[in-house]
């Protein structure tokens, strides 16, 4: 169930801009609450550790006429995940982290003409973000976060890292993961056989304190193409995509352009579904450096709507190549997971368990993982 707080246009009167024909805004939000235990096996920095989580996110949105007849679309999200940086000093990088990450979601204004979106903002339009193998819950990457925790030189991966130690990366584009987190211009163009979205972003770092802020220097311009849809067949669930990512000043950690690519199809068919899902990432880093990102990960998944309420859901991610090593990994990483979900109405619940074999292709390197998580939207 989603509940939204409906504002009349004389209540943001304030805030409007004149010519508006009509406009009406709403505020929802979402609440999931987790609990995680990891148990690593193999020289980790960490053996075991527990710990609840938490994800909230408040949405503020505006649509409605423009003067000349076209439709709008405007809103931002603000995220609050985890501590939010409260308890730790001002200047600590994991702080800055956590505060940009709260004004850096959800961010656009659309202008709308028929099946034909023109938009400027952050994280709002369709991106290689999504995976047409399906799942239920969270996907592989929320998981496995935090597990198989390094310091090895070799691995080269710190304790505070959010993909800890393992390889799988949900959303492919090298090192930075992907564009999509950045400000920049976007259409989206809705056709009978699934949506095609294009972003170009030319200045590929994040919004800056003010509308005038001086971008970074050592990315340049970003863009990204993407296709998701049936392919015009009822039950099936097509993607692929494309990003790349270039850089103004090439070093030995980011090569002159970092590429990303995504691909997958799933099927749906009554109480079941099935899919496959392709990831592939390349940083461009010379072969034999310690930086190189090169996988490629290959999801399955499978799902069944057991009744109304209860669903039941398998996955399995294998990822090869390169990961911050200056070889290929020794043998491939492997995460397989069970979930299952019970829907209460206005609260959803979920149980999964979960295993990383040979993480980043260390042989030995597991984790099991036990995941609960409670949601609810509003």
């Amino acid at each position: 169930m989603k509940n939204k707080l409906l504002l009349s246009s004389a209540l943001v009167g304030s805030l409007a801009i004149t010519g508006l024909a009509s406009a009406q805004t709403t505020i929802s939000g979402s609440l999931d609450l987790s609990y995680k235990t990891i148990s690593n096996t193999g020289d980790r920095t960490k053996q075991t550790d527990t710990g609840f989580g938490r994800e909230s996110q408040i949405n503020i949105a505006n649509k409605g006429k423009l003067s000349n007849g076209m439709d709008y679309a405007a809103g931002f999200s603000l995220e609050f995940d985890g501590k939010s940086g409260g308890t730790t000093p001002a200047n600590d990088a994991a702080v800055q982290a956590n505060t940009q990450r709260i004004s850096r979601e959800n961010i656009f204004i659309d202008v709308i003409s028929g099946t034909t979106t023109l938009s400027v903002g952050m994280d709002h339009l369709n991106s290689m973000s999504f995976s047409s193998a399906p799942r239920v819950a969270q996907h592989a990457s929320t998981t496995a976060a935090n597990a198989q925790l390094v310091t090895n030189a070799n691995l080269d991966v710190s304790a505070s890292s959010t993909s800890g130690g393992v390889a799988y990366q949900f959303y492919p584009g090298a090192a930075s993961l992907g564009a999509s987190n950045y400000m920049g211009l976007g259409i989206q163009q809705v056709t009978p056989f699934g949506t095609i979205t294009g972003q170009y972003f030319p200045k590929a770092s994040s919004v800056q304190a003010g509308n005038d802020g001086v971008t970074r220097t050592d990315v340049s311009d970003a863009y990204e193409l993407h296709y998701r849809g049936n392919l015009g067949v009822k039950g099936v669930s097509a993607n692929i995509g494309y990003n790349v990512i270039n850089s103004a000043t090439p070093s030995s950690t980011q090569s002159e352009k970092q590429k990303g690519m995504a691909y997958g199809l799933g099927y749906n068919f009554g109480q079941f579904a099935v899919g496959v899902q392709r990831n592939k990432t390349d940083n461009g880093v010379a072969a034999g450096t310690a930086t190189k990102i090169d996988t490629k990960s290959t999801e399955l998944g499978a799902t069944f709507a057991a009744t109304k309420e209860i669903s039941l859901g398998i996955a399995h991610v294998k990822t090869e190549g390169t990961i911050l090593q200056t070889t290929s990994m020794a043998t491939d990483e492997k995460i397989v997971s069970g979930t299952i979900g019970y829907n209460l109405g206005a609260v959803a619940l979920s149980a999964t368990y979960a295993e990383i074999q040979d993480a980043r292709g260390v042989s030995g390197n597991d984790s099991d993982i036990v995941l609960i998580r409670a949601g609810t939207r509003f």
